[in-house]
């Protein structure tokens, strides 16, 4: 990978998480705002703005993981062990974040008994798309594995 193509994909993290920051500022007003729109979720307001804000924190700790890993390929040094737990935690990044959204849209519907159709969708869709996106991960970071394992054997041929 090329140092520009590092450096891009480094600007577009920045503005990713300058755009997560401003939805964690967001989240609480809009939250407030629907509570005093409809009076019925009102009590929600509190749990599900830390739900939210927590969801947009795991995806920003998602790309922390990203930028080291884009450090460690800089550094030539991606094929080691330790890029292993930083994908791993991205994984798990990826993972806590699904689950969030699904568990949140899960009360929504089953506990509080509102929603409807569309919250149902969304919690379905947080559950494929986060699934699909820790399963990609696990995938990628065993092709990883192999090849760390590949290179130290390698490294002791040589």
């Amino acid at each position: 990978m090329t140092s520009a193509v590092i450096t891009w994909l480094r600007f577009l993290l920045v503005l990713v998480l300058a755009g997560a920051f401003l939805g964690q500022l967001l989240v609480p007003v809009v939250a407030r705002e629907q509570g005093e729109i409809f009076p019925e979720v009102e009590h929600l307001v509190v749990p599900y703005s830390i739900a939210g804000i927590g969801a947009i924190a795991c995806v920003q700790a998602g790309i922390v993981c990203v930028w080291v890993l884009l450090s460690l390929i800089a550094d030539r040094r991606i094929f080691t062990p330790g890029a292993l737990r930083w994908v791993d935690a991205m994984a798990r990044c990826g993972g806590a974040a699904a689950a969030i959204c699904a568990l949140t849209a899960g009360h929504l519907v089953m506990v509080e008994g509102l929603g409807g159709p569309g919250i149902v969708l969304a919690g379905f869709a947080a559950l494929v798309i986060g699934g699909t996106f820790v399963l990609l991960t696990v995938a990628m970071r065993g092709l990883l594995a192999a090849a760390v394992a590949d290179r130290a054997e390698l490294a002791e041929v040589i």
